[in-house]
Formats: structure tokens, C-alpha cells, sequence
């Protein structure tokens, strides 16, 4: 098995998290797995093995994100020679999300070696606050997305946004398979702290303000200038993330920039309400690990929500507008029995929903049906043994 992604551990982002969970998982049930990604870091080593998979980074140009905090590398004949050996070696190629060339270049090269291919659409429709981002992204999707979507025999989409997303973009409904993200909610847990008043004087919060605390890419669509907008008195607004930070913080708020996955986990703990006013987002990664972590959520309202079952009275949906997030805010840090009830309900929700453990057999009955697939038109496979009749691996 081939998997395909631009961006991949340790860089920080939400594919790089779901590709990860998706190589682990197939490789812990027998199938050899191999990452191609780019080597958007220097001091990255070209091949690694790692958790009983292979990481092969491929060069790249990564300056727009240097330069502009837009995750967006260029890739050359070098990158693509490369990715065709890769390939050729493979039985399966499975690419994450169609905005970016590697997944351009990778659905091309399944289809001239006769690959069967595989697309997992991670994100909705484009939601980017400089009208140049959108028009590209609406451009591509038309264009060499049409055509990665058109050629893969199934596409995966993690929520009903998604869903719908590719349907307007004309994927056939019966080529859409939900495979729910997932996290591992045995490291994102409620424990107790070691030191949560020395981690409170590192993002210098006085010991017994309550912490609003936001997770995400600093861009538009993540919502975190609204949340600035909203801060008060009452609490302290921690951002954390990747990408260009804020310029101007007023007084009640602090950014750390990126932080390590490890990190995250003491910083989701600590929070007395996570923010994440988001557009175009229905649970998304961050949610869902501050809800593992027993955190109380404020998030953007979508009527998508309501296909969850949550209880809005304890999983907390607003506008994303200061207002609207400052009036949440309060109504959680200053009723902690209300505060209680949340954070029991988000780690409960959590577990029952996003164990990535329960998400992978989704996963791997959509391998199963696309190597029965492959199987009737004139391939015998062995899904079980993770390898094709001819006798290639599945790398």
C-alpha cells in the first residue's frame, strides 16, 4: 500500500495526523505500508521506519509556507521520477485530499501503471479569507481534482459536510464511503496535571484565571480573530498553532505558536473551555482531542451537529462572532458544575465516537471492497494477506 500525502509527521496539521492513524492501522493488521511524502523540513531524514511502516520524503520546494504560512509545496521532475519508482512498486495508491500536486502527480501515475487508486477528501468547500487562495482552490478543484476524484475507485469523507462537498463536485454517491476520523483516547485523556501551575507561569496566566484556549492553523477560516475579538477579563485566550501568528494580541491573550502533538495534550488539560470558532468544519481534529482530554467545547454551530445526537446543552454551538463566543465563554467558567457536566460529556462523546480504533475497520472493509473490485475485473487478491494474486507486496 502506497499512501500519498503532502504533508506528513512530524510537520503539524490535521492530514498529517489522519494519514498517520491510516498507515498504523493497516500496517498493524499485515499490510506493508509505505508514506511518500514531501521532505518539507531539511533535517528530516529522507527514509525512516516508523511504527511498522515506511516514511520516504521526496524533495520539494517549501517557501509559500516559509514565506506565507499557506502550507503549499512545489514539487519537480526529481519529486515525480521518484513517486513513479514508489508506484510501480505498490499494488494500491491511496491519496489524501486533491488541492496539492504530490496528489495530482501520484493519480496520474496510478493511472499509466494501472494502479488501482484510492482519494480521501479531508476538508469541505473552501472557506479562505484572500478571494486569490479561493479562486485557486476553486480552479484546482475543477480541474486536476475532478480528475483525481474521477479515477479513484473509492473516496473517503469523514463527515456529512464532506460528503456533500464531493457531490456537488460530482462524485457518484456510491463511489463515497464515511470513515470517520479518529484519535487515540488513551493519550488524549483526562488525567491529572504534573504541573499545571508551572505550565500556567510559562504562558504567564495568573494561577486562578480560568484558560480559553484555541488549536488550529493561524487562517482566516479557523476563527481564532473572532475569538480574539471576544476576549475579557474574566479568562485568558491562549492560541496555539502553525502558520503566521497573530501581529497584534490584546491585552488577555498569548500565542505559542506551533506546539507538539505530546504538548497539546497538558495544554487541552489546563483549558477550562476549548475554542474552536471554525467555517466549514464539523468536529475536526482539535475538537475532537479537547474532548477526549475532558475539555467542555465552544465551537461554530452547523445544523450537521444534529446528526450526531449531540446535546447542545453541554457541547456548546454558536456563531462565530465575539459576541457570541464571549457569552458562551462565561456561561462556562463561571458555573463549574455546569463546567463539570461538559467536560464528563466531551470525554464521554469522545470515546464512544472518535476511538480511532473503532474508526479502522471502516477503513480496512474499504480496502477489502476495492480489492474485491480489483479481484472481479481480472486481478485475484488476497486482502487478508495484504497482498495481490501476482505475488507483489502491497507496499
Amino acid at each position: 500500500m502506497l499512501i500519498v500525502t503532502t504533508y506528513f509527521h512530524p510537520h503539524i496539521g490535521g492530514v498529517e495526523v489522519v494519514a498517520q492513524h491510516q498507515a498504523r492501522s493497516l500496517a498493524d493488521v499485515g499490510y506493508r505500508v509505505t508514506v511518500a511524502t514531501t521532505r518539507s523540513d531539511s533535517g528530516s531524514p529522507h527514509r525512516e521506519r516508523a511504527e511498522g511502516y515506511d516514511v520516504v520524503r521526496l524533495p520539494a520546494s517549501n517557501r509559500v509556507e516559509q514565506r506565507s504560512g499557506i502550507p503549499y509545496p512545489f514539487i519537480g521532475p526529481r519529486f515525480c521520477l521518484a513517486l513513479l519508482g514508489l508506484v510501480r512498486n505498490s499494488d494500491v495508491v491511496h491519496v489524501h485530499d486533491v488541492l496539492y500536486q504530490p496528489s495530482h502527480v501520484a493519480a496520474v501515475l496510478a493511472t499509466l501503471t494501472g494502479k488501482p487508486l484510492l482519494a480521501s477528501q479531508n476538508t469541505g468547500p473552501a472557506h479562505h479569507g484572500r478571494w486569490l487562495v479561493r479562486r485557486i482552490e476553486g480552479l484546482t478543484l475543477a480541474t486536476a481534482g475532478r480528475y483525481v476524484w474521477s479515477r479513484a475507485l473509492r473516496v473517503t469523507a469523514h463527515n456529512q459536510l464532506v460528503s456533500d462537498h464531493l457531490r456537488s463536485r460530482g462524485v457518484p454517491a456510491e463511489r463515497i464511503v464515511r470513515v470517520r476520523n479518529g484519535i487515540d483516547t488513551e493519550v488524549f485523556s483526562p488525567a491529572v496535571m504534573m504541573d499545571a501551575a508551572g505550565l500556567r507561569r510559562q504562558l504567564g496566566v495568573p494561577g486562578s484565571t480560568p484558560i480559553a484556549l484555541f488549536v488550529g492553523r493561524f487562517v482566516e477560516q479557523k476563527g481564532y480573530g473572532a475569538l480574539l475579538g471576544a476576549v475579557g477579563p474574566e479568562y485568558h485566550v491562549v492560541l496555539a498553532g502553525p502558520g503566521t501568528p497573530p501581529q497584534r494580541l490584546p491585552s488577555g491573550a498569548c500565542c505559542i505558536g506551533a506546539v507538539h502533538r505530546d504538548a497539546l495534550v497538558d495544554l487541552y488539560r489546563l483549558a477550562d473551555v476549548f475554542v474552536h470558532p471554525s467555517i466549514g468544519e464539523v468536529f475536526p481534529l482539535a475538537v475532537q482531542e479537547a474532548m477526549a482530554c475532558g475539555t467542555p467545547i465552544v465551537t461554530t454551530d452547523d445544523p450537521r451537529y444534529d446528526s450526531f445526537g449531540v446535546d447542545r446543552s453541554l457541547l456548546r454551538l454558536v456563531p462565530a462572532e465575539p459576541a457570541a463566543l464571549r457569552a458562551a465563554i462565561l456561561a462556562v467558567v463561571t458555573a463549574p458544575e455546569r463546567r463539570q457536566r461538559m467536560s464528563e460529556y466531551s470525554r464521554r462523546f469522545a470515546v464512544e465516537r472518535f476511538e480511532w480504533s473503532r474508526n479502522q475497520g471502516a477503513l480496512l472493509r474499504m480496502y477489502r471492497a476495492v480489492a474485491g473490485d480489483t479481484a472481479s475485473a481480472g486481478n485475484h487478491v488476497c486482502p487478508a494477506h495484504g497482498h495481490f494474486g501476482r505475488g507483489r507486496e502491497i507496499v
